[in-house]
């Protein structure tokens, strides 16, 4: 029934690339793994298990699944030590640490940098697509940052040297399963988990998969290098992988198969900036292409945040620097769209111009238009617009959108005289204002309070008042001059928007209810998933493996926040002494205590 998950043995195409493109190391099994996690979903999609197979670990399953990827490498360090490994322990067929540039080592130019704790197990072939499977905490390569630094073989499990011991976490990996598979259900272009092994020391092993794992890093080495044949081999090998699976429909004549290639790069880069902004998503774009997947998706949930509210100033602390913050993200999605138009062009000319000379490329016009139609899409689906509405404001109502953009924008961007915070992963100027909380508010009080009757407002004091975060001091929420007639003018804006949709009554109707799905109270934030995680650690000993996997799919589903499809986690699921019980109320209790958090 599992057999298929023998074909993740380490062969994958992206060794015919380069000679260069990776390094090679023999595995062998790791003893004391346990599945902890596994995504049913995904499997059958993959075809790792029948369409019909139920939601639970038999004991086959879990073996297979072990057997394929609870591994260690066998490094540097091993060899220089002479370990000792039974033979039947060891796996026949090397695997791929890959090489890709990363903005943390010294050399800028991807000579030394790349998977530090991972591994390619391979690829797997259905009838429909074609997986990437790798897998993370698989031991200690001598890619990773730490393993420079120390200028000598790391031990796997030493972690003396920063980032250098080879393992991955068990929080890390059990968080990155979840918010990934909701980001995913929601629409999100993410990355997603297969699986996740508990070795019951607090390190796990992740296994990732995704149509295309590549990253932009993988190609821009070559790049920074001025390797123009390897160059194109990637960027041929990345395109033909997006072709084959559906994704793209690219003309025969190599010149206008880059040209399209580049425009559907830049589409897709445009509107991943626009969600990861719009939906309050931090995700650390950096120039080395290094924390998002080349197709224009989300990868590497380690620094990953989904804010309460616009936090803008939230900036990541990596020990030695900052990372970009929030709006800075159209910015360096932008500027790696860039340095696709130079790689094409050095393919196609055999030149490699400065990156400089390509500020007026045409595929960053396509990357702004991307990003401007999915930002007042998302805009327009935060606040409440059914699918055909949005569409029909789209064509029919863009300055009311650019109105009540530019009238949202003031309150997005209020923050708390407090000034700069410092956190324990990093830094934030905390917003004044839960835009969220006005979205599903406000059409609810037009509803009941003015029946529906456009020109009636709410009033100013109480506008602010709804949207105010708890932690705010009188201070924070007094009532201007300003921010009385912007108050008046937000919601001119919101109601013109509101009628050019349809019938002002069922309009307003259809934001009310829909709005009270979509900006839910509950809704995760990345302190909230870090406490949730804690709680489903702790209670792994006290509750069954399938009950602890049914507790974490329904927090999933909880989280899938769109109208028709939502699915709450109801009161008499948590009602009573059962272990599932008492999960469920305090995830359901940690989500109101972190619903105003970064």
């Amino acid at each position: 029934m599992y057999e298929k998950f023998q074909h993740l043995d380490g062969r994958h195409p992206w060794r015919d690339v380069s000679p260069d493109g990776y390094i090679d190391y023999h595995a062998r099994y790791r003893g004391g793994g346990r599945v902890i996690y596994f995504n049913y979903a995904l499997a059958r999609e993959m075809e790792l298990i029948p369409q019909n197979h139920g939601a639970r670990i038999a004991p086959a399953l879990e073996k297979a699944i072990l057997d394929t990827f609870a591994l260690q490498i066998i490094n540097e360090y091993d060899q220089q030590s002479g370990a000792k490994i039974p033979p039947q322990h060891r796996r026949s067929r090397p695997y791929m640490a890959t090489r890709y540039l990363q903005a943390q080592h010294k050399d800028k130019r991807g000579k030394t940098s790349g998977d530090g704790r991972a591994i390619w197990n391979g690829c797997i072939r259905t009838s429909k697509l074609t997986f990437d499977v790798s897998s993370r905490g698989t031991g200690a390569t001598c890619l990773s940052p730490g393993a420079q630094i120390a200028g000598e073989p790391i031990k796997t499990g030493d972690d003396s040297w920063g980032y250098s011991c080879g393992r991955a976490d068990l929080d890390e990996m059990l968080g990155t399963a979840i918010m990934s598979e909701i980001f995913y259900r929601c629409g999100f272009p993410t990355e997603r988990t297969l699986a996740v092994i508990d070795f019951g020391d607090g390190t796990a092993i992740g296994v990732r998969s995704a149509p295309n794992l590549i990253r932009p890093a993988h190609i821009f080495r070559y790049l920074k290098q001025g390797r123009r044949d390897e160059v194109k081999a990637s960027i041929d090998y990345f395109i033909e992988r997006q072709e084959s699976n559906g994704f793209w429909m690219l003309p025969a004549s190599p010149r206008q198969r880059y040209a399209k290639a580049l425009r559907y790069i830049a589409d897709s880069y445009g509107k991943l900036a626009a969600v990861l902004e719009e939906e309050y998503i931090f995700n650390w774009l950096a120039w080395d292409g290094d924390n998002m997947l080349a197709s224009g998706a989300i990868l590497d949930y380690g620094s990953i945040r989904q804010f309460a509210a616009k936090h803008d100033k939230y900036r990541y602390d990596d020990v030695d620097r900052f990372s970009s913050c929030l709006t800075e993200q159209r910015y360096w999605a932008r500027e790696l769209v860039k340095v696709f138009a130079q790689a094409m062009h050095f393919i196609v000319t055999g030149r490699k111009r400065r990156l400089e000379s390509f500020k007026d490329a045409r595929c960053l016009a396509w990357f702004d238009r991307a990003f401007a139609r999915e930002r007042d899409r998302r805009m327009l689906w935060r606040l409440g617009f059914a699918p055909e509405q949005i569409e029909h404001l789209r064509k029919k109502a863009k300055s009311e959108i650019r109105d009540l953009r530019r009238a949202l924008a003031f309150f997005e961007e209020q923050k708390i005289s407090r000034g700069m915070e410092k956190l324990p992963d990093g830094i934030t100027h905390r917003p004044i204002f839960l835009i969220r909380s006005l979205m599903r508010e406000l059409p609810r009080y037009y509803v009941s309070a003015c029946a529906s009757r456009f020109g009636e407002l709410m009033g100013p004091q109480l506008f602010c008042r709804i949207m105010a975060a708890s932690y705010v001091t009188k201070k924070d929420l007094r009532l201007t001059a300003t921010r009385i007639a912007r108050a008046k003018n937000f919601q001119k804006c919101y109601q013109r928007l509101a009628r050019a949709a349809g019938p002002y009554e069922q309009v307003l109707a259809t934001l009310a209810r829909r709005s009270a799905v979509i900006n839910h109270a509950h809704r995760m934030t990345g302190d909230g998933l870090i406490c949730i995680i804690d709680h489903l650690i702790t209670a792994k000993g006290r509750i069954g493996r399938d009950e602890l996997q049914g507790v974490m799919d329904r927090f999933i589903e909880s989280q899938v926040l769109i109208p028709g499809h939502w699915s709450p986690i109801r009161d008499e699921e948590m009602h009573g002494p059962s272990s599932r019980a008492r999960l469920l109320r305090a995830i359901a209790e940690t989500l109101e205590e972190c619903r105003e958090t970064v």
